[in-house]
């Protein structure tokens, strides 16, 4: 199967990958992934540096990611431990307090990403659709709707590409940007208001944590050329309809990325690559305030690009 631009080979069946690149213009990317499960944590050298501690409200590891000659390794309570190659090319599993579905849920947040750039490809920090063959992403902080207004723009004829992280390369002089794995991490309030909306679970509910339901999705079947980027800035004070202005500050797109703990020379200087390239094409701030809804903002998007 493919997926974040990655051939994944896994010893272990993996429902959340179910259908992923099985498309009729999927094909290989030469890029492999092969992922090993188990019950036990994987060896890891004690001698590792710790070079990311994401950490909730209360002061509670969500997930670490420590470096070694080995690799990487990405582990959190909840989540499990998965350790990555340092090239990329391998990983090895084991479960945490939520079992094989939470390992699998940071495999798809974390590892397969990580793995991505190790590989050279970018990683956007963003959402995807697929409009009349062209990509557009969806970037924004956690928690900003990026997967409730992809899912609305998939119910106006959009095909999906990615949910939270799409991975982008070079090709020529486009950006070519790849498809996630086939699932939508869909916020508990935005899957009840689905519900309430007679709109169900958008594809069959794979797991449910005190977070989000994570359901199965179709995604369109093989990369596309990145034609857009929205920012999404939710604003308490906005009010009205959403609008529209062309994002100047270039800041703002390497905020746009996925992963900045990797900084080698020749990491940076592909990564200011892609957001030139990002910049020489359609990126726009959109505002919105807090109450506004996805159908509502999938609508205006959805309006401005037929402009």
């Amino acid at each position: 199967m493919t997926a974040f631009g990655l051939d994944v080979e896994s010893e272990t069946a993996l429902p959340f990958f179910e259908g992923a690149g099985e498309g009729a213009s999927a094909v290989g990317t030469g890029r492999p992934l092969r992922v090993s499960y188990g019950e036990q944590p994987p060896s890891w050298p004690e001698d590792a540096h710790l070079i990311s501690d994401e950490r909730d409200l209360d002061g509670g590891v969500i997930f670490q990611i420590e470096a070694a000659d080995a690799g990487y390794r990405i582990h959190g309570p909840a989540y499990g431990s998965s350790v990555l190659a340092a090239d990329g090319s391998a990983v090895q599993g084991s479960p945490g307090e939520e079992g094989f579905e939470g390992w699998q849920r940071l495999l798809v947040a974390q590892v397969l990403p990580f793995a991505a750039v190790l590989q050279g490809l970018e990683v956007l920090h963003a959402g995807a659709v697929v409009v009349e063959g062209g990509a557009v992403a969806l970037s924004g902080p956690s928690g900003s709707g990026k997967t409730s207004l992809a899912l609305a723009l998939q119910r106006r004829g959009a095909e999906l590409l990615a949910d939270d992280v799409v991975a982008v390369e070079r090709a020529g002089e486009e950006l070519l940007a790849h498809p996630g794995a086939p699932i939508a991490g869909i916020d508990l309030a935005e899957a009840e208001r689905l519900g309430q909306q007679g709109k169900g679970e958008h594809g069959g509910m794979l797991a449910v944590n005190a977070r989000e339901r994570v359901a199965r999705a179709a995604l369109a079947s093989g990369p596309a050329p990145l034609r857009a980027l929205f920012l999404l800035d939710r604003r308490r004070e906005a009010q009205g309809e959403p609008s529209f202005e062309p994002e100047a500050d270039p800041r703002q797109l390497l905020a746009s990325t996925f992963n900045l703990l990797l900084a080698s020379p020749e990491r940076l200087a592909g990564l200011l690559d892609i957001c030139a390239r990002l910049a020489a094409g359609r990126v726009e701030r959109v505002r919105f305030g807090p109450d506004t809804d996805p159908d509502e903002l999938g609508a205006a998007i959805w309006a401005r690009l037929s402009e």
